[in-house]
């Protein structure tokens, strides 16, 4: 699959006239004694005035991450949790069986340059994965182990491209899941460094000349304030050989909010410069001939979302143009500009990405949040369809452009991981992984439940054979609902694990996502973001009304914009659950544009600077909306104390906010896992403990012996 850039949570907006004053009351004071004997934290209340309406914020100290004070209280949170939860023996038990589970071999999808195959893969508990080279001869080496770089496995591999024949791979190292990539170059054949590193290369998406001498890239520089990161992005070129700081700009952002990449394509010719109006999508593209270096524009405004490449002369764009919110396939000829739909939108399926193979157009679609793969010719014509073996989804692709070739990767809730070869109208098994679960004891429902206002959403049940609906089973329920973000069929561990104990897990498909287009997006962002909430709500409800289970033995669990759903359930449905997972979260929806990368999110969420916004933004914002002295459920709340998206302060304060007000018997816990970001990059073993701390108090919480 062609590499892209994919913002899950992925501009600031001032209104002239918001006067967002703050100002402390100088009154400080404690939490009450709690049942569970909580580390002591300081309330520091400070007033904000948002377009008259005054918003009081009693930790606005917690968002310091570099303050001393704030660093022994998250410790001391971090040692009341860890010593509480791996206390239990669910915890315990929970943390042996998912290693046995995790300990399983993992391969990310093949991509062919040249006579080379090159491969991510993991053996069974290894921390991070490995990158391969299969030469011609079938002989395989390895290439980069990030596992050599550090024993405790937080160097990650963010990112890889390999040059058109293979000589050369350039690859981003972060450090503690940071995602701060630095762009290094190696020599496929010599296996030597073959260039200096440069840093400031997030996202790099790097684009090789044909001839491997050089390469386009994007390089963000952090700016100048504390937590601005991401600044001055531009795309430049790269000689190999030369020092990076004399490396031409081809093209900057125009917008503060603007992330831009570029691709080069199948001939290196041409390079697709693309700039998105942060997480929205919508973009201005310029393509620029790479021999004559000239540039020109093919969409100079940011009103649709596009998303591309060029092949044989031609621009081929996935786009909402003209009201297509599922999604069409435009070609535009780079020389006259002249726009031809080739692959018109259709009613219901939802294109997701389309590659090219041997002169074809290979597109991958979703039905009813199920893959479908078919292959159309290059005028969009004679639509053949590749067949799955069972309901699931398509993890990654790529092809050839020269040759009929694809590898896919697959699984599904019962379907452990595989990568299939496609190649003269047969899918083989390439690679699969041996799962120790027997996956036949899992049985997959969907349903479609009304939400409230009778929209159908589709929902995953997932349980071992033989479960009675007798309305007393322990539930694990999962969503996400934001950014045209789809929440596929997928094995995992976690869930298996989960499973064997007797329990159900259940996806709910809600609005906010992806899964029926830009339409299902849009109506669950912006002032429209509480039907992502509602439609949540209803699924606890159904599962509740189906007699799958009862509020006391239902569990939620979200995170990143799912951490936002999960909070905002604490607060507006905690009758409806027993416990939830908020993980690295947003949950102060006033401030949180002011914090790392939060500007790209305003396309989605709105910003308090804006009046209109201000006032929809607070009606469901979690931590302004907790109940004085009110029963809440229990909560783990988790953060990433490197994490460069969302900001940890968002679960710091939240807890101590819940802490002080829950009169409840449930627990609140604090996570902020120290060698960890958002979670990309995040170790093996990190995770494990993670997932076992999770599934483990949701079990104690739920009655689960």
């Amino acid at each position: 699959m062609k590499h892209s850039v994919v913002f899950f949570l992925a501009v600031s907006i001032v209104i002239a006239g918001c006067a967002a004053s703050a100002a402390s009351d100088g009154k400080k004071e404690s939490a009450p004694v709690a049942k569970w004997n909580y580390p002591e934290t300081e309330r520091d209340v400070v007033t904000d005035e948002y377009f008259g309406t005054k918003v009081e914020d009693p930790y606005r100290w917690l968002e310091e991450n570099e303050n001393s004070e704030v660093q022994k209280w998250t410790e001391a949170q971090n040692n009341f949790t860890e010593k509480t939860i791996f206390g239990w023996d669910q915890t315990v038990k929970m943390e042996k069986r998912l290693s046995q589970i995790w300990n399983f071999d993992k391969m990310q999808t093949p991509v062919r340059k040249g006579d080379k195959l090159f491969y991510r893969f993991q053996q069974g508990l290894q921390n991070q994965p490995a990158l391969f080279v299969q030469m011609a001869d079938g002989t395989k080496k390895e290439l980069i182990d990030p596992n050599t770089i550090n024993a405790e496995g937080t160097t990650a591999m963010d990112w890889w491209y390999a040059s058109p024949k293979g000589k050369f791979i350039a690859y981003g190292l972060s450090e503690q899941g940071s995602e701060q990539s630095v762009l290094h170059v190696l020599n496929v054949e010599t296996g030597e460094k073959a260039d200096e590193p440069i840093d400031g290369c997030r996202y790099a998406s790097v684009g090789w000349l044909a001839d491997e001498s050089g390469f386009f890239y994007s390089r963000k520089l952090d700016g100048d304030k504390p937590g601005e990161i991401d600044t001055e992005q531009s795309i430049r070129f790269h000689k190999l050989g030369t020092p990076s700081e004399n490396d031409e700009i081809i093209a900057k952002a125009t917008l503060k909010e603007g992330i831009i990449v570029s691709t080069v394509d199948n001939e290196g010719k041409w390079l697709l410069i693309s700039e998105y109006m942060g997480s929205s999508g919508k973009a201005r593209l310029e393509i620029y001939n790479i021999e004559k270096k000239e540039k020109k524009p093919v969409v100079d405004n940011f009103d649709d979302i596009y998303e591309g490449e060029v092949y044989a002369g031609h621009l081929y764009l996935k786009t909402s143009k003209d009201n297509a919110l599922n999604w069409k396939i435009e070609k535009v000829n780079c020389e006259t500009l002249e726009w031809v739909t080739v692959v018109p939108e259709h009613e219901k399926d939802v294109i997701e990405y389309f590659g090219f193979s041997n002169g074809k157009i290979v597109v991958l679609k979703m039905h009813d949040v199920a893959s479908r793969i078919t292959v159309v010719d290059i005028d969009g014509k004679n639509e053949i369809e590749i067949k799955l073996p069972v309901l699931g989804n398509v993890q990654g692709m790529s092809s050839e452009h020269s040759s009929d070739e694809m590898f896919i990767s697959f699984s599904s809730f019962a379907y452990p991981p595989v990568v299939f070869h496609h190649s003269a109208g047969e899918l083989k098994t390439f690679w699969k992984a041996d799962v120790p679960v027997d996956v036949t004891e899992i049985v997959t429902e969907q349903i479609f439940y009304e939400s409230k206002d009778g929209t159908k959403i589709p929902m995953f049940i997932i349980y071992k054979k033989g479960l009675e609906k007798n309305g007393s089973n322990h539930t694990f329920l999962r969503g996400y609902g934001g950014f045209n973000v789809s929440y596929p069929m997928y094995f995992s561990a976690t869930n298996a694990a989960w499973i064997e104990t007797g329990g159900i897990m259940a996806i709910a498909n809600i609005r906010g996502g992806g899964e029926y287009g830009e339409k299902w997006h849009q109506s669950g962002m912006l002032d429209k973001k509480q039907n992502t909430f509602d439609d949540f709500g209803w699924a606890m409800k159904y599962l509740t009304d189906n007699k799958y289970t009862s509020p006391e033995k239902l569990a939620i669990w979200g995170g990143s914009n799912g951490g936002l759903l999960t909070g905002a359930m604490v607060t507006q449905y905690p009758e409806l659950f027993k416990a939830a997972v908020v993980a690295v979260p947003l949950l102060d929806m006033l401030r949180f544009h002011k914090f790392l990368i939060g500007r790209y999110w305003v396309s989605e969420y709105g910003s308090s600077d804006n009046e209109e916004q201000f006032r929809y933004i607070l009606k469901y914002s979690p931590y302004h909306n907790i109940k004085k002295e009110g029963k809440f459920p229990a909560a783990l709340i988790t953060a990433g104390e490197h994490d460069s998206r969302v900001h940890p302060m968002h679960a710091k304060k939240m807890v101590a906010a819940l802490q002080f007000e829950n009169r409840s018997n449930n627990p609140i816990f604090l996570w902020v896992d120290t060698k960890a970001g958002h979670g990309q990059g995040k170790s093996t073993q990190a995770r494990i403990k993670e997932s076992a701390m999770e599934l483990g108090f949701f079990l104690r919480m739920l009655g689960v012996e």
